[in-house]
């Protein structure tokens, strides 16, 4: 690999280092992010096809630990809270499945308590393996979300009568309920209410379709309606927006408690930032729970207990990757792209297509000039760059030197790999790297364990070639 010119052959502007956030320090020319030697990831030996190698880039990271503590935090931030106002009720945190369904990250969520948010019929196979392995028992609150068409609804049928007894349908409009109705299984059931939404909304249902349900399950002795899913639209991070929000959504509860007294508990859905996104839960939870009873005083309703499913707070920073620079081009502004060993679209689907960013830093060479570079993937398509183009434009400040330069995105374990597929065929036939989860053994030391990247077998194979 040639690296990018020398300075004196290419006289580059010059720019500062660029500034490190929390979690983040420089030692002898390399990043550590909390306390983690990132470029001793890439470095360490691991058995990958039968043989001991170093792991290949691209190289996804899960620190598992980091699942754990976001965990409990938010129940930490929570139980302060509760002394602190005097919120009389308890909480319920869910996993939000879709966020990421690895098995690696839904056993570490399940096996420190949290309840299950499952979406789709195979998400009931999930629950099915957890339980299989003893990641949860029976009694485990399951929340089942989503559009119940009938594969999912009898999926969820069969959970409940194989002995599953927590699983909480939640109902987005009457045909659902009447599947349930017509099964003649006990359940606790929740209705979603259309929220206000600063887009248009397909989800819930409206006051009085709400009412009409509330009524029809009144006369179903096997169903008993308990929860109120409110599903905010709008992200905890936006302060005011987001407890006018909630103030509405409350009253919505009030109004349905008075035509369904057996309603306790109230559901946010949704809506929680990455622990690390800069916004203070302590702050937030004491003004969520102050909101929460001030309004059911005025309503004259009992205050009840919440249910939190979250998936990005739980699961975005318990990811990073890790590209090498194989290759350096000039861009026609004079900037440099840095070309990685892999695809940006690939790997980040909601940064091209959302303009979701992340934190993206060189991993090594920082004992030497910094330039303004522009980074790209391998494939042929325009949109294979970092910042993309639905961002601002500005460079990213990286390392003159890119002889065996190794760029790290850090914060990328929500979304990115139920938006971009894996296992499967990418753009341009580019395969998956390998992927190293980081774990503490029964001493506290850290132990790794890898999996293998994609082979030309598997890749042609996903599309055909047999």
């Amino acid at each position: 690999m040639s690296a990018l010119p020398r300075l004196e052959a290419l006289p580059l502007p010059l720019t500062p280092a660029p500034a490190l956030p929390a979690g983040y320090e420089i030692a002898q020319g390399r990043l550590f992010y909390r306390g983690l030697d990132v470029l001793a990831l890439t470095e360490r030996p691991v058995f990958a096809n039968g043989r001991l190698t170093r792991p290949a880039t691209p190289l996804y990271v899960r620190r598992l630990s980091a699942l754990r503590e976001n965990y409990a935090y938010l129940n930490a931030v929570f139980a302060a809270a509760k002394v602190q106002v005097g919120y009389p009720r308890h909480m319920l945190l869910a996993y939000a499945s879709k966020a990421n369904p690895s098995a690696a990250v839904v056993k570490t969520l399940l096996e420190v308590g949290a309840a299950y948010e499952c979406s789709s019929a195979f998400d009931v196979d999930v629950v099915r393996h957890a339980y299989a392995q003893g990641w949860l028992d029976r009694t485990r609150p399951i929340l089942a979300n989503g559009f119940k068409i009938p594969p999912y609804a009898d999926a969820l049928l069969r959970l409940r009568a194989d002995g599953f007894q927590n699983l909480l349908p939640i109902f987005d409009d009457l045909e659902e309920l009447e599947s349930f109705a017509a099964a003649g299984l006990p359940f606790e059931v929740g209705l979603r209410a259309r929220t206000l939404s600063e887009q248009p909304n397909r989800f819930g249902m409206d006051a009085e379709t709400l009412r009409y349900a509330a009524e029809r399950l009144a006369a179903l002795p096997h169903l008993r309606l308990t929860t109120y899913h409110a599903m905010q639209t709008v992200s905890a991070a936006r302060g005011l927006s987001y407890q006018n929000g909630l103030i509405h959504s409350l009253r919505g509860y009030a109004a349905l408690w008075r035509h369904a007294p057996t309603l306790h508990r109230f559901n946010f859905g949704g809506g929680l930032p990455a622990r690390h996104s800069g916004m203070n839960f302590e702050v937030w939870m004491r003004q969520t729970l102050g909101t929460i009873m001030a309004v059911c005083a005025e309503e004259g309703v009992p205050v009840p207990d919440l249910i939190f499913e979250t998936g990005r707070y739980l699961v975005q920073d318990h990811a990073l990757k890790l590209f090498k620079v194989v290759k350096t081009r000039l861009g026609a502004d004079g900037v440099p792209y840095y070309i990685l060993d892999g695809s940006i679209m690939s790997h980040f689907p909601d940064a091209w297509a959302l303009g979701e960013a992340f934190t993206v830093l060189p991993v090594n060479n920082w004992d030497g000039a910094f330039v303004q570079a522009r980074l790209a993937g391998l494939t042929c398509d325009h949109d294979d760059v970092y910042p993309t183009r639905r961002m601002n434009a500005e460079p990213l400040q990286l390392p003159a030197n890119t002889d065996s330069l190794v760029i790290g995105f850090f914060e990328c374990g929500a979304y990115q790999e139920t938006l971009g597929g894996r296992r499967g065929a990418h753009h341009c036939l580019l395969p998956e790297g390998g992927e190293l989860i980081l774990e503490a053994n029964a001493h506290g030391a850290p132990a790794f364990s890898y999996l293998d990247g994609q082979d030309a077998p598997a890749m042609l194979g996903a599309l055909g070639y047999g």
